[in-house]
């Protein structure tokens, strides 16, 4: 026997760690791959859940179906006319283009996701005047991004019913 052999590797030696290391990396990128594909998954079944959401939101809150009291009427000459109006960012603007003042009462989300996505809107007492605006953050970041729906409720007169407006958000 050669005692050079034992520190010198054969050429199957080689091939044979080499391979080892080949298989070592494609077990990480496998573990890696995994890791992703779970990720997504996670984010499209949040996405689909708010989806259906919205959807049964939408059927229930029809407007031939729900009460008077809880929809504006788009077209009342008198009343406020809300809309929304983007600034920069992920900063959004709820907009008073009526002719008369309304109180804001609330301005959420529709479904959980649009809740995690909209931030803390400050409560105010103050009227919202023709032509003044309330400003909001809505955050788009990776699962949390596409478009919202926000829910505003509003009074047009003190101690007046309640109306409530859904407004989808264009959100990127």
């Amino acid at each position: 026997m050669n005692p050079g052999l034992a520190t010198d590797p054969s050429g199957f030696e080689l091939w044979s760690l080499a391979a080892q290391w080949v298989s070592a990396g494609a077990a990480v990128l496998a573990v890696f791959v995994a890791a992703v594909f779970g990720w997504l998954t996670l984010a499209n079944n949040r996405r689909s859940k708010d989806t259906q959401e919205r959807a049964t939101l939408i059927a229930a809150t029809d407007e031939q179906n729900a009460p008077q009291s809880l929809l504006a009427r788009r077209d009342d000459p008198n009343g406020a006319r809300l809309t929304i109006r983007h600034t920069t960012g992920e900063q959004w603007q709820l907009v008073n283009e009526g002719p008369a003042a309304c109180i804001i009462d609330e301005v959420a989300g529709l479904t959980a996701q649009d809740k995690k996505r909209l931030a803390t809107v400050a409560a105010d007492s103050d009227p919202l005047n023709p032509g003044d605006a309330k400003d909001f953050t809505l955050v788009s970041r990776l699962a949390l991004s596409g478009p919202a729906n926000v829910v505003v409720s509003y009074r047009v007169e003190p101690g007046g019913s309640p109306l409530r407006r859904v407004f989808l958000v264009p959100a990127p």
